[in-house]
């Protein structure tokens, strides 16, 4: 049995099994694709996450990280490629899928006269033996939630804390945040992000986490998936992408004006310019890039260093130019 709770008909929470094989990756999608009209918000995304990873969704506004999730859901129909989460089809087995999957979205919306308490037991009942009813009462003494307090008097951090927790005792195999932590205090951040942590540690459990934030994405994620506007999207390890790009310190010769145009490389970010010096982001082989930058600008020095995690972002969620014609 899954959890299905309406608001206006609109699926608020759903904390909702087919067996699929060991090793086969909790979340598969091939060639997928959304368009609205003539406008593609998703094109030829190719991802995975495994089983027992805890995998951030990352991209600037825009570039379709809420309408990825839809699709992998079963919420939104794909208008092409093809996505199996646990092994099933999420379009024809949502109700089955469910079961074993939980999802938080970023709208945070519950059932406003319902107090606490009351919430729990529609959850718990929809779930039966799933649903841990003792860990619940733990989460919720443990974030101050008065169990007779109405969902419309909530704060925005109580209600995220009373959503993960309602997800979370549920135990399901795919965990599934959109933005779960945009909003919120440092205090509660820092709740969220430990109990998501100890969630993925416990069993052979994957998280697809949505954010914007980069730092929770260093806490606690050791994948990325990198959506960009115009091109495919980056997989991988989380340290592999940092290693992947490189930070680059130029020092000018003379003075170049911030209006100045100046004609660098694809794929380079900069970061930081003054007249005198420019920081830069890129990917891809240190020297040849070197060189590049010395046929272009009144290079006297370069020092190269690694790149953080936030640098590494800004450089992988860069638009590519062209941009896909079609797109």
């Amino acid at each position: 049995m899954g959890v299905d709770i309406k608001l206006l008909d609109e699926e608020v929470l759903q904390v909702s099994t087919t067996p699929d094989a060991p090793d086969s990756p909790a979340m598969l999608a091939s060639g997928l694709g959304c368009r609205y009209g003539k406008t593609w918000v998703v094109r030829e995304l190719d991802l995975e996450v495994p089983q027992g990873s805890v995998t951030a969704l990352l991209g600037r506004n825009g570039v379709g990280k809420s309408t990825t999730i839809q699709m992998l859901l079963g919420l939104l129909k794909p208008t092409e490629g093809s996505v199996r989460v646990l092994g099933m089809d999420p379009s024809s087995q949502r109700h089955k899928l469910f079961r074993e999957l939980a999802y938080v979205s970023e709208r945070r919306e519950l059932l406003e006269d319902t107090s606490v308490s009351e919430l729990a037991k529609i959850v718990a009942e929809i779930h039966g033996e799933r649903f841990d009813r003792d860990g619940f009462e733990r989460l919720r003494a443990r974030y101050e939630l008065k169990p007779r307090a109405k969902c419309k008097t909530l704060s925005k951090g109580q209600r995220a804390r009373l959503l993960l927790a309602l997800a979370l005792m549920a135990r399901p195999r795919v965990l599934v945040l959109d933005e779960p932590t945009s909003g919120l205090d440092v205090l509660v951040r820092d709740d969220f992000l430990e109990a998501i942590a100890h969630f993925a540690a416990e069993e052979d459990h994957a998280v697809l986490l949505s954010t914007h934030l980069i730092d929770d994405v260093s806490r606690i994620c050791d994948r990325a998936i990198v959506l960009r506007q115009g091109g495919p999207a980056v997989v991988g390890d989380l340290d592999d992408l940092r290693r992947s790009c490189n930070r680059y310190v130029v020092h000018l010769e003379g003075v170049v004006p911030y209006d100045a145009q100046l004609e660098l490389p694809e794929g380079v970010v900069v970061t930081e310019r003054d007249p005198r010096a420019l920081t830069l982001v890129a990917r891809g082989q240190g020297e040849h890039l070197e060189h590049q930058l010395d046929q272009v600008l009144p290079l006297r020095d370069i020092e190269r260093h690694p790149a953080t995690i936030k640098e590494a972002f800004a450089c992988l969620t860069a638009p590519v130019e062209p941009a896909r014609g079609d797109a």
